[in-house]
């Protein structure tokens, strides 16, 4: 009885919506920011399930190919998908499956309008805010082809490099967006289109997401099921071998410290250091673990700028290096304001400890070491102070700067990265001296220990 009753009442509440309803929504994420997103919702027995615009597939992707997409899209080629809405009274509740990862909206309806928290399965852990208002017929939030020639202006002046723009593939990609811009539905879809179509440029750090000013205070997924293992932790694996396992360059130098401080004055022969998860961070904690590497001083290689490059045709020689400011501060924010002062380039240089660490190092890579990992593995390889066992690194070796266009933020390339002997990274990577499964890696560094 009690069963046929509850039905009942979800009967009545879903009775006004026989028809589609359309949603003009803005989805708040502490990942991908406030994107303006709109949704067409049908009834599906008890409740209301829809996603938003659908067919997203073939507008980005085009052809054939769009019905082998995976990844971020659903059953019918959108990307969001709306599932189980169902209201009691003024209260709201169902589920938002986005890039695969399915949160719980959980908030009130007044009116024609919804307001609704993100969240997992604990209603502390808030990834975002949903905000709907009931509209009876859909159009685009904004004008893309505006926004594009917008995008397009932008990286045209502040890109690293102009030349790249002269390349083939960019002037696909203009190509490209110039033709998508003109069908994209909402924010999301554009958002990913220029995402998908930039993947083939010759360089990295170039996307768009929503606008994170009103999402900073939002958890992102990822982030946290990892925050609580950020920092590096050392570990004695056997009487000779510590392994250093470093998850990101984002870390206090006193952290650093205190653990190689531990490696240093201990008696072991041998230092694994596991990169296999780390996508980077600030350049400022490679350089540190450097510094107790060899007793050496490295130069780690120069970070080049639009300003060098509009007067210089090749990457410049060892002997150039000291004409360039050095990186003695190298955290995010210090970088940007070095491109707004007009820095040529920033230069690597790591001065060594006073008592440094004399054994074998081993550095454990996969595809996922990235960003400031690999000035450091290529670095310490090419030094012949460390042998490299996994798989090849991201070849995502580039700084980039957050541009505002229109509710957007842009992804701007700013600083491209040359190693010491003038080889370029991004979109490279670093070949390791011993190939294997990085899931191996461990065990194969293991074995070279004996």
């Amino acid at each position: 009885m009690k069963l046929l009753f509850t039905a009942f009442l979800l009967a009545a509440c879903l009775g006004t919506y026989s028809q589609p309803l359309f949603w003009k929504a803005r989805v708040n994420t502490g990942e991908y920011g406030m994107l303006n997103v709109n949704f067409t919702l049908q009834p599906n027995g008890a409740y209301l399930s829809g996603s938003s615009a659908p067919g997203a597939h073939k507008r980005i992707i085009g052809g054939l190919k769009a019905s082998l997409a995976k990844g971020m899209f659903r059953k019918d080629g959108s990307l969001i998908e709306l599932d189980s809405i169902v209201f009691r009274g003024n209260s709201f509740s169902g589920f938002m499956i986005l890039n695969g990862l399915k949160y719980i909206l959980r908030g009130t309806k007044e009116g024609k309008s919804i307001v609704a928290d993100l969240t997992g399965r604990s209603e502390r852990d808030i990834f975002g805010r949903f905000e709907a208002t009931e509209v009876t017929a859909l159009d685009k939030p904004q004008n893309y082809p505006q926004v594009w020639s917008d995008i397009k202006r932008l990286t045209e002046e502040l890109i690293y490099n102009r030349s790249v723009l002269q390349d083939h593939e960019w002037k696909r990609f203009v190509k490209a967006m110039n033709g998508f811009s003109a069908i994209a539905k909402d924010d999301a879809e554009f958002a990913y289109g220029l995402y998908f179509h930039a993947m083939r440029l010759p360089f990295t750090h170039y996307s768009l997401q929503g606008s994170k000013d009103s999402a900073k205070h939002f958890l992102i997924p990822a982030f946290n099921k990892t925050k609580a293992n950020i920092r590096p932790s050392l570990q004695r694996v056997n009487d000779q071998t510590f392994l250093l396992d470093v998850p990101k360059f984002n870390f206090r130098v006193a952290d650093i410290d205190s653990l190689m401080q531990v490696i240093v004055n201990s008696d072991v022969r041998q230092l694994i250091i596991d990169l296999r998860k780390n996508t980077g961070g600030d350049m400022e904690g490679a350089m540190r673990i450097g510094q107790y590497l060899s007793d050496k001083t490295f130069y780690g290689g120069v970070m080049l700028s639009q300003q060098y490059w509009n007067t210089h045709s090749a990457p410049p020689r060892p002997e150039d290096y000291s004409k360039f400011k050095l990186m003695d501060n190298a955290n995010y924010e210090w970088f940007k304001q070095q491109v707004r002062n007009g820095v040529d380039g920033l230069c690597l240089k790591t001065e060594p400890m006073d008592k440094t660490f004399q054994g074998r190092v081993f550095i454990l890579t996969s595809s996922s070491t990235a960003s400031a990992s690999e000035p450091f593995v290529y670095t310490l390889q090419k030094e012949n102070r460390a042998t490299v066992i996994g798989s090849k690194t991201a070849g995502a070796v580039i700084s980039m700067e957050y541009v505002p266009v229109s509710n957007f933020e842009l992804t701007i390339p700013m600083l491209d990265y040359y190693t010491y002997d003038g080889k370029r990274l991004d979109k490279i990577g670093v070949e390791p001296n011993i190939a294997c499964k990085p899931s191996d890696a461990l065990t194969v560094a293991l074995t070279q220990t004996k």
